[in-house]
């Protein structure tokens, strides 16, 4: 990975001043018919909750990662919490990691809400801008005064992330937070970056091999890096300026789905990402895949993973505050709102989607078990061990493991009762319906049974009862067969069988024997475990939507 010291130039120097640029110029737009008090709890509001959060869970879960791979550490997740958060550990700080860009975005609104004061200040200010930054100045100036700052300051002071002590980055940042502030409301600044987003392009594209060279050539930082260090800030500017020209050409009037969504995932993508990168790495890293495929798994995982926690907490009001999601006030009080979703008493299917629902939950459920049981034990080898030893004697909290899937084994018996009812009230399928059922029954109390007798208890094994689930998704294309509106829902039950079949052939080295060895069978498990438990939850999502529609009288049986 040497050569990424060079590619992270490409970035490096403008991306996080851009974010500071833009978040006050939000915080401006903002503010307009607030009160400087106004805009103070609302800026609490909005970054007092996700700041507590990611610090006391987020950032404890990377520290407790970097403390177990590089220090050791070998009493749980708990007790790294404990260790943190005790008096004995604040006296040593409380880390913040990514959420540092939080904290100073908190600190500089501060700043901003006491401007708002001096209204005389703001005027003298843009008239500043509207007079001196025109023509080439638009970019001769600020890349003068970064320049400046970044040789003078930044040798001495570097970038620490530590609010009290951090002063090249406070001139850069809330320099970027304010100037962002008052250039929000410009026109004649704005079109005057637009005016000169090419020739700022071209000054960033011919400052980057430059910069890459003197990154890799040993005689960099010569001249106390001034030279260095002028090429980082000239650079540092044009990119910024072009991004702004462009977007205020192309950009500036244009709304669409793409923007509003985007706009609206950005703040919690980023409370999200680095943890999921971590914790990615963690699970990734004993692969020991090629670098490529490593980070284009990596890549894939912290995108996808962030947006679906967005695309999760957006439609919960009552956590959406905590990732950074402004608070709303459900449309309708909670007992209305679920009270329409199971309809009235009497309603057809009522009750058969209150099962399904169960069945929604029990996936969610299971794996949110295994991942705490994962947290709680340090040593645990995804590669090599079996998810059972989660609950077994060498576990340091086997409960949480145990009682998980207890609570799972009954739920997934509860949903087989209303999978199987839901094929009998849209089919008339009684046969395969009951059928259904019973394998679902036999699976959870498999389930269940199994963590009364925790491995390597012989009795475990009554877990294999669970196996018998397998069989379901034929028993449902049976069942379901007469209704056309169910393709999709059909061709997944396909999808699903097929993956338990190839998963069960490899695994028991039918075919390509040494696949699945003692150094992986950990991941061959969860990923057998993650098909075996997950489509349940897909599966009952889609019945009770169909169910729903056809209580509702809109759709028809479609024999």
């Amino acid at each position: 990975f040497e050569w990424m010291r060079e590619a992270v130039l490409i970035t490096n120097p403008w991306r996080l001043t851009l974010l500071f640029f833009v978040s006050g110029a939000a915080l401006r737009f903002m503010s307009a018919r607030r009160t400087p008090r106004e805009v103070l709890e609302s800026r609490l509001e909005r970054l007092g909750p996700p700041l507590l959060f990611g610090i006391v869970v987020l950032v404890t879960i990377q520290s407790w990662i970097e403390a177990v791979e590089k220090s050791g550490w070998s009493e749980g997740y708990w007790r790294w919490l404990w260790h943190e958060f005790s008096p004995g550990g604040l006296i040593n700080g409380v880390p913040v990691n990514h959420l540092w860009f939080v904290l100073y975005i908190a600190v500089y609104s501060l700043v901003a809400v006491a401007l708002m004061r001096r209204p005389d200040w703001i005027e003298k200010a843009e008239g500043f801008i509207d007079r001196r930054l025109i023509g080439p100045w638009v970019l001769i100036l600020p890349m003068a005064y970064l320049a400046v700052i970044r040789i003078l300051l930044f040798p001495a002071f570097g970038v620490t992330n530590f609010l009290a002590w951090d002063w090249y980055n406070h001139a850069l940042s809330l320099g970027a937070f304010l100037f962002g502030y008052l250039a929000a409301r410009r026109s004649l600044l704005w079109s005057e970056l637009e005016r000169f987003r090419w020739y700022a392009l071209a000054v960033a594209a011919a400052c980057l091999p430059v910069m890459m060279l003197q990154v890799a050539h040993p005689g960099g930082g010569a001249f106390l890096g001034v030279p260095r260090n002028l090429v980082f800030a000239v650079d540092q500017w044009a990119v910024i300026a072009a991004i702004l020209g462009f977007a205020n050409r192309h950009l500036r009037d244009k709304g669409g789905a793409v923007i509003t969504y985007l706009t609206g995932a950005v703040f919690t993508c980023y409370l999200a990402h680095q943890t999921i990168l971590v914790v990615a790495l963690w699970f990734v890293r004993p692969w020991a895949l090629p670098a490529g495929v490593e980070a284009l798994t990596l890549v894939i995982v912290t995108l996808g993973g962030s947006l679906l926690i967005y695309e999760i907490v957006r439609r919960l009001p009552l956590v959406g505050p905590i990732w950074g999601l402004k608070a709303r006030a459900p449309s309708q009080p909670v007992a209305a709102r679920l009270k329409q979703w199971l309809g009235q008493p009497g309603q057809p299917f009522r009750r058969r989607r209150l099962l399904l629902a169960v069945g929604v939950a029990a996936p969610l459920l299971a794996l949110a078990s295994v991942c705490a049981a994962i947290l709680t034990y340090p040593d645990f080898d995804n590669a090599r061990q079996y998810l059972s030893e989660l609950g077994g004697a060498s576990a340091s909290a086997p409960l949480i493991f145990n009682g998980g899937v207890f609570v799972c084994g009954v739920l997934a018996a509860v949903a087989g009762v209303g999978i199987g009812l839901a094929m009998m009230g849209l089919c008339g399928a009684r046969i395969a319906g009951a059928l259904t059922a019973v394998v679902f029954v036999l699976a959870g109390f498999g389930l269940a049974a199994s963590t009364l007798f925790p491995w390597p208890d012989p009795r475990h094994m009554v877990i294999n009862l669970a196996l018998g689930i397998q069989l379901a998704p034929l028993l449902l294309l049976w069942g379901l067969h007469g209704r056309k509106d169910l393709g999709r829902l059909k061709v997944f039950l396909v999808v699903v069988f097929v993956l338990m079949a190839l998963l069960t052939i490899i695994t028991k080295h039918l075919v390509f024997p040494g696949t699945v060895n003692d150094a992986n069978v950990g991941w061959w498990e969860r990923a057998y475990a993650i098909v075996l438990v997950g489509w349940v939850g897909v599966a009952s999502l889609l019945l009770e939507r169909r169910l729903r529609h056809h209580a509702r009288g809109l759709d028809s049986p479609a024999m």
